[in-house]
């Protein structure tokens, strides 16, 4: 007696992680690698840091940039990726002499490196998921102009672009220690609810 093959399919749960950034121009390359690198299929939420914080804290999502200063204070977040955005210490000064209450904080550690927002997870969030992240935001880091071109800052693409040049997106040791030693000084600063 012969049997017919038979075929079953299975139907896996497939987990499209929810990312919130905040949406301004340093983000601009984030938000761009995101939407475009191939690999990453994600809820992407363009939202104010006040409300990215919630997302995040609130479980609303399980990755997240969200401001430095509020990393001590979220549960169940740990690091992630090689990237933040942070200043040049070239242009250090200008981000300095902002009135944004989350670089207002950084002013006194003027001479540090500095990072202003950092990539979080929850810890279920798997490796896979933060290594297409990674491969998402250093496609966006390497297409600049283009995610310029495809912002709410393309009136003027030049001056964005050169905008653009006033952050350093690497989170190296120095900036690493320079955040532990801005957090030991117990400073609170609460982000803006509208980054501007």
């Amino acid at each position: 007696m012969f049997l017919e093959p038979t075929f079953y399919t299975v139907w896996m749960m497939v987990t499209v992680p929810r990312i919130a950034v905040v949406s301004c121009l340093s983000t601009t390359p984030f938000i761009y690698g995101i939407r475009h690198e191939g690999n990453l299929r994600a809820e992407l939420s363009l939202s104010t840091p006040s409300e990215v914080i919630r997302f995040f804290a609130e479980g609303l999502a399980d990755l997240a940039l969200v401001p430095a200063v509020s990393f001590p204070m979220l549960k169940d977040a740990r690091l992630v990726t090689e990237y933040c955005v942070g200043g040049v210490p070239a242009s250090l000064q200008a981000l300095l002499e902002s009135d944004d209450p989350l670089v207002e904080g950084w002013k006194p550690y003027g001479k540090l490196p500095c990072a202003f927002g950092l990539w979080v997870a929850h810890s279920e969030v798997d490796a896979e998921c933060v290594e297409a992240l990674q491969h998402a935001l250093t496609y966006g880091l390497e297409r600049g102009y283009e995610a310029i071109l495809e912002s709410p800052f393309a009136d003027d693409p030049g001056r964005a672009y050169e905008g653009l040049a006033h952050f350093d997106y690497i989170f190296d040791n120095q900036k690493d220690k320079a955040l532990k030693k801005f957090w030991n000084s117990g400073l609170k600063v609460a982000p803006r609810t509208n980054p501007g």
